[in-house]
C-alpha cells in the first residue's frame, strides 16, 4: 500500500513538473523580442532567424538583418545601429507622406461633418496639440466655444442609412441633410444612392436604429414624415 502511494506521489510530482514546464516554456515563447538591425517587436515562438554572439543570442525579422549583423555584429550588438535605424526609417515615413500631399489630405469638420481638403479648409485651429479644420468661420468659433463636445461627438459612432454599417462620424465618407437630421455615409456610393431616393433611407435607418434600441420601429418611422 505504502509502495503504491509512493509511486502516484512520484507520478504526481512528475506531472506538475512537466505542467510547470510548459507553462514556462509557452511564456518564453510569447515573450516579445526586438530584430537586432531592423528594430522590429516580434514574438520569440514566431522568429526564425537568430544568431549567437559573445554569449547572447540576437533575433531577425528576415535574412537580410541577419546578413548585416553576422557582417558587421560589433555595430548591432551594442543597440546603437539599431536606434539610428529606426530613427532613419521614421524620418523617411514622414518624407513619404509629404511628399504624397499628406498636408493636402481629406479632413472632416467636426462641428457641421463636412469632408473638406486642408488645402481648401477655411479656418484651422490647435487643440491638445492636434490641428482641426473647419469648412467656414463659424464652425470653427462654435468649436472655440464647446472643443470637448465636438471632439466627442466626431468619435461617436453613427450608422450608414444606406449600408447598415457603424462606423466613427470623424471617419464617415460624407454627410447628408434631410428633414433636420444629417445623415452619414461609410461610403461615397451610399450617399449618391441615399441622394436619390432620401425619404427610403431615412426611414430604413430610423427601423434600424428603433431596432437596436429596442423600440417601436412603427413609431420611429412616423416622427421622419
Amino acid at each position: 500500500m505504502r509502495k503504491h502511494s509512493k509511486m502516484l506521489i512520484l507520478l504526481l510530482g512528475f506531472v506538475l513538473v512537466v505542467a510547470l514546464t510548459g507553462m514556462a516554456q509557452q511564456k518564453q515563447a510569447d515573450e516579445t523580442v526586438t530584430c537586432a538591425v531592423g528594430g522590429k517587436s516580434m514574438k520569440k515562438s514566431e522568429v526564425k532567424l537568430t544568431a549567437e554572439y559573445k554569449g547572447k543570442t540576437y533575433y531577425f525579422c528576415c535574412d537580410n538583418c541577419k546578413a548585416a549583423f553576422l557582417k558587421e555584429p560589433e555595430k548591432y550588438a551594442n543597440g546603437k545601429a539599431t536606434e539610428e535605424h529606426m530613427h532613419e526609417q521614421a524620418d523617411a515615413t514622414e518624407e513619404h507622406m509629404h511628399s504624397h500631399g499628406e498636408e493636402d489630405g481629406t479632413v472632416v469638420d467636426p462641428v457641421c461633418g463636412m469632408k473638406i481638403k486642408k488645402a481648401e479648409a477655411k479656418a484651422s485651429i490647435e487643440h491638445n496639440g492636434k490641428t482641426y479644420y473647419f469648412c467656414m468661420e463659424g464652425c470653427k468659433e462654435k468649436f472655440k466655444a464647446n472643443p470637448e463636445k465636438y471632439i466627442k461627438e466626431a468619435e461617436e459612432m453613427v450608422t450608414c442609412p444606406v449600408s447598415g454599417e457603424e462606423i466613427k462620424k470623424s471617419e464617415a465618407s460624407g454627410s447628408h441633410e434631410y428633414n433636420g437630421k444629417t445623415y452619414y455615409f461609410c461610403c461615397p456610393n451610399c450617399e449618391e444612392k441615399f441622394v436619390k431616393d432620401p425619404a427610403k433611407y431615412a426611414k430604413q435607418n430610423a427601423e434600424t436604429e428603433a431596432m437596436k434600441q429596442g423600440s417601436c420601429a412603427t413609431c420611429a418611422t412616423e416622427k421622419i414624415k
